[in-house]
């Protein structure tokens, strides 16, 4: 069956001020009118409200399935449940919509419990399950449940590691349902801009985060981004298509390379293979459908797709303001999966991610919008896609193989023509850059007994890249900055143990090595993570290692003209970046619904790309802005440091009611070439978030949500402006030597989310309004100099910003 699904997840924000009070006026009559039709809509049957929950239940060391698992729904009359099969799978039918307990026990490994898993009407909840095996046994077995959701999934991580569900994505307010966003919930992260969702983790550059999906190292999967950066204004990532997943802040594994900061390992959820299931979303947000289901009734292969699509026109044309001008952003994506478990030939899986995007700027002296400040009119477009192939199979029921082979590429480009003052355009820069990426990850997971377990690998890339620019030199003659049409390769190899001596004590060890064949640079990096559990509840967590990064791509092919005609391009010998890390924590888990946690780091930054004269300029900036520098003479010759302390206070959602408190404090500096040390452009100093939400029972079946987030931030650090040098070249002119020496004002900003859940006896429904800076606070985005006025034109971020969002599933 084909499918045609239309979405929107926003991507320039909306920008209204309060004296905007008609459109305010109308978004609150539309919300209001829906709330309505949609209680009455529900109302009509009130027959068979029921779903069901299905899953698998597998040992966590050595993925192997486990048949004869106890799951139990436990807040239900009579605890109804069941045992898993030969192949560990499980399902439960007639489960009633509401939040619901789940606990899995099985002699011999320790319970473990999720609480507050949310259940619509005639919508499965799949839920996989992960058991540790104790290491001694007993002769009297304590039964102990243990949450979950703070665990990381890998098994390997001890420390700055959590998982988190998509569910948190869709009900955080402010999050836009994108994973990126609801990260900066969590202590150690910030992003004090609404125009991107990058994630800054402890001070480092949002470049130094490691996308990968389903076990392979993919670009930025996100909207309008460009060549070499993580972020984008809008995320390509389905919440609705995602599974559980880890996010790290420090010391990660072995297994992850090529990273500097944090790794997001993301999972594509699999489709239901038992039923057909539907989604529909539309509103504020735009248009969505999806559908799931088995290929064939009965037999376990399935898939699950989503497509989306943007279709802001119309709420321009009811003068709604994006913070982009006239300009309309157009973007599109799609995401699938398809996976064919087999009894013989293990599990087979393709999988994908594909999007597209453009805008078209044109400059109107009316306007003033933070992507195109000047008289010029420009064009970006961008286009990303991920395809992949994986195999899994148990060589022996202790020894799991799993084969991962994927093609990404991404491409962006576009053109910027400027305009005198007569009005006619003359073209001043031009570009288009390419990356293919073929990639092949295989690794094998052996689990010899409760105690030991080891997981070795290997990753290898082939990049395909073309780099062409040509930028417009005193109104002469054109030159490039880059013109490579070539292949570079990346290698590496990695090994990890896990070594549980006693069931207080988890060791973790690993090595990864890395070899560019372009230019045969290699490093080596040990890992080291323990965890010791003091008692029931309470553990002290530590992790350390080294960490490297290549450059981004197209920088090893900059090159520059000079004033006397010569070019510059001595960027191909360059090395890795690199860091040390060191972190401890503080893990206390005092009740099965609230958790403190504390950590303090180190991390040292050296052989960092800088400039071979001496500046101020240094790779670990990058990022701070939408493009990768064009600098042409770098040496890994620059040093950073970042430490903090960061403390989190989490309650999971119990009694229908959940929140999140985090604090960070840090500092951020580096050194570049002109040995001084100065503040990155990312030390924001703190970082401090508050969110708490309720959800009251309306009825049997339904429920009223409501969510509150607030954050409060330092502002990023800056360059001053030369006034004098700026008004007399006619264009603006920083002080390098006082680079990063001013900050913006703190950041502050409140969201508040009110939802409907409604189920009935054919659909579930689900109906809110997100409003995103309800107090309207003005923070600065950017200022600069406007060479129209001579002057300092200030650019603020998003105003107040409703969002209304209705979903349907049947």
């Amino acid at each position: 069956m084909l499918i045609l699904c239309i979405s929107l997840p926003i991507t320039f924000y909306v920008r209204i001020t309060w004296a905007d009070s008609h459109q305010i006026h109308s978004i609150m009559r539309y919300f209001i009118f829906l709330s309505f039709l949609f209680l009455a809509v529900a109302s009509f049957a009130q027959d068979d409200f029921s779903s069901a929950l299905r899953g698998v239940v597998i040992d966590k060391q050595s993925q192997f399935p486990l048949p004869g698992a106890q799951v139990i729904i436990l807040d239900l009359q009579g605890s109804k449940g069941t045992a898993t099969n030969a192949d560990g799978t499980f399902r439960i039918d007639n489960i009633p919509p509401g939040r619901h307990s789940v606990e899995v026990r099985m002699i011999g490994y320790e319970n473990q419990t999720i609480s507050a898993i949310l259940f619509y009407s005639h919508k499965d909840v799949e839920l996989n399950f992960q058991l540790i095996e104790k290491v001694t046994e007993t002769a009297a077995v304590e039964v102990i449940g243990t949450e979950s959701k703070a665990e990381a999934i890998n098994k390997m991580s001890s420390v700055s590691t959590r998982s988190f569900s998509m569910e948190e994505a869709r009900r955080y307010s402010g999050t836009l349902q994108d994973p990126a966003r609801m990260a900066q919930n969590f202590a150690g992260v910030s992003n004090a801009s609404d125009d991107r969702n990058d994630i800054i983790i402890r001070g480092n550059s949002p470049t130094g985060v490691l996308w990968r999906l389903d076990g392979i190292d993919i670009p930025s999967p996100n909207h309008f981004s460009t060549l070499g950066t993580t972020g984008g204004p809008v995320s390509m990532l389905n919440a609705n298509n995602l599974a559980t997943s880890d996010f790290a802040t420090s010391a990660f594994p072995a297994e992850y390379g090529n990273a500097l900061s944090g790794v997001f390992d993301l999972k594509l959820r699999t489709g239901n293979k038992d039923k057909r299931e539907f989604l529909g979303q539309i509103g504020f947000n735009g248009f969505e459908g999806g559908m799931e289901g088995p290929f064939v009734k009965g037999k376990s292969a399935s898939y699950v797709v989503n497509y989306r699509y943007s279709f802001l026109g119309a709420l321009k044309s009811i003068g709604v303001n994006f913070g982009t001008g006239s300009a309309i952003p157009e973007y599109q994506d799609l995401t699938y999966k398809i996976d064919l478990p087999t009894k013989k030939f293990g599990r087979f899986a393709f999988f994908g991610i594909a999007g597209k995007s453009y805008i078209n700027f044109k400059f109107k002296p009316e306007e003033n919008n933070l992507y195109n400040l000047g008289r010029q009119n420009s064009e970006f477009q961008s286009r990303t896609g991920v395809f992949g192939f994986s195999h899994q199979y148990f060589i022996k029921d202790n020894t799991l193989s799993k084969l991962v082979v994927a093609w990404s590429g991404t491409n962006n480009g576009g053109h910027v023509d400027s305009l005198d003052l007569g009005g006619v355009s003359f073209r001043n820069f031009g570009a288009d850059r390419t990356q293919n990426k073929w990639s092949l990850h295989y690794s094998i997971n052996t689990k010899f007994n409760a105690r030991h377990t080891i997981r070795y690998g290997t990753i290898a890339e082939q990049y395909q890249i073309s780099a062409v620019d040509s930028v417009l030199y005193e109104k002469s003659f054109f030159f490039k900055n880059s013109d490579y049409k070539g292949y570079v390769k990346l290698a590496q190899l990695y090994a990890q143990w896990m070594y549980r001596p006693a069931e207080k004590w988890t060791i973790n060890t690993g090595l990864h090595g890395q070899y560019f064949l372009y230019n045969d640079r290699y490093v080596i990096e040990p890992r080291v993570g323990a965890r010791y559990g003091i008692r029931p509840g309470k553990s002290l967590n530590f992790g350390a290692g080294l960490h490297s990064q290549l450059q981004p791509i197209t920088v090893y092919f900059n090159r520059q003209y000079q004033s006397d005609g010569s070019v510059i391009a001595e960027n191909k010998n360059l090395g890795f970046n690199r860091a040390a890390h060191a972190v401890i924590g503080y893990d206390w888990q005092w009740s099965k619904s609230w958790r403190l946690k504390t950590e303090a780091y180190y991390q040292y930054l050296f052989n960092v790309a800088v400039d071979k004269v001496a500046s101020s300029f240094s790779m670990l900036n990058v990022g701070a802005d939408f493009n990768i520098p064009n600098n042409a003479n770098l040496v890994n010759k620059g040093l950073g440091q970042n430490y903090g302390m960061e403390i989190t206070i989490e309650r999971f959602l119990d009694k229908g009611f959940y929140c999140l408190f985090t604090s960070s404090i840090f500092e951020s500096r580096y050194r570049g070439s002109d040995q001084v040390w100065r503040n990155t452009a990312f030390n924001g100093n703190y970082v401090f978030n508050a969110l708490a939400g309720k959800e009251w029972k309306i009825g049997e079946n339904n429920a009223f949500t409501l969510d509150l987030k607030t954050t409060y931030a330092g502002g990023r650090w800056h360059a001053p402006i030369n006034f004098q040098e700026s008004r007399s070249s006619g264009y603006e002119v920083r002080d390098r030597s006082r680079d990063f020496s001013e900050q913006y004002p703190a950041y502050f900003r409140v969201d508040v989310k009110a939802g409907i859940r409604l189920n009935s006896k054919k659909f579930a429904q689900a109906f809110s309004l997100d409003i995103r800076n309800v107090t309207n606070h003005q923070n600065i985005f950017l200022q600069q100099f406007n060479p129209n006025t001579g002057g300092l034109a200030t650019t603020y971020q998003t105003g107040f910003f409703p969002m209304v969002l209705y979903n349907i599933w049947f």
